[in-house]
């Protein structure tokens, strides 16, 4: 299990673990900014500010499977 995980980490430095490492940065991307917008738009809604890391970290966890649905790896 070690194994596999350091050849993950060893082709990921050196750029091959996924076949577009642009459309992967995208979707990151695209990840924080929604997470980042939910925390602002909470806490300027009254929440406080750990509730509102809360929730918006349960959103951003559910949408990880639909924005890396079609990542390929080399």
């Amino acid at each position: 299990m070690f194994d596999m995980f350091l050849n993950s980490v060893t082709l990921f430095m050196k750029g091959r673990l996924f076949q577009d490492v642009g459309s992967v940065i995208r979707q990151a991307i695209i990840g924080m900014v929604i997470t980042a917008a939910i925390v602002i738009g909470l806490v300027k809604a009254g929440l406080s500010l750990w509730i509102a890391i809360i929730v918006a970290s349960l959103v951003a966890g559910a949408i990880q499977p639909y924005l890396f649905k079609d990542l390929k790896y080399a």
